[in-house]
């Protein structure tokens, strides 16, 4: 860990643990700086970035693209989550998140849009994030969303 990721981590813990009462406010910088200093390197290289930017980054990704139907939103929002988020999956609260944040019409059944992308191989079943059933992309995926962006 270098000089600039302590930093990072301090600048993190402090804007976090402001928000908390003033009883509880050191003992929560110490335990987030705890937390970040202690966590392991994001996963394939990639660092998250904070959740305002990811919500940006994704908003402009759905809204920049012809995506033309749920299954390529869906696929985008995968892609976008593994690519920009650390490698993390997606859950169905997700896919509603990004829709909402990008002012898209929802499909009526996600759980169904979820299955046909599995079953065209660009999902795959990752276990359970956030006590949610979750899935990442493939590589099959991955490189449908590699067409879609450089098209």
């Amino acid at each position: 860990m270098n000089d600039e990721d302590i930093l990072s981590a301090l600048e993190r813990a402090r804007a976090l643990a402001e928000t908390q009462p003033e009883p509880y406010r050191t003992e929560a910088y110490r335990a987030l700086l705890r937390h970040f200093l202690s966590a392991p390197p994001a996963r394939n290289g990639r660092e998250a970035r904070p959740a305002a930017d990811l919500a940006a980054g994704l908003t402009e990704l759905l809204a920049s693209r012809n995506l033309d139907s749920h299954p390529a939103r869906v696929t985008a929002i995968a892609y976008f989550y593994f690519h920009h988020a650390g490698g993390a999956g997606i859950t169905a609260r997700d896919v509603i998140e990004a829709y909402t944040r990008a002012r898209l019409r929802r499909p009526q059944n996600i759980p169904d849009v979820i299955a046909t992308c599995v079953r065209r191989g660009h999902l795959v079943d990752k276990g359970r994030k956030d006590g949610l059933k979750a899935w990442v992309i493939t590589k099959t995926g991955d490189q449908f969303m590699e067409g879609l962006l450089a098209g």
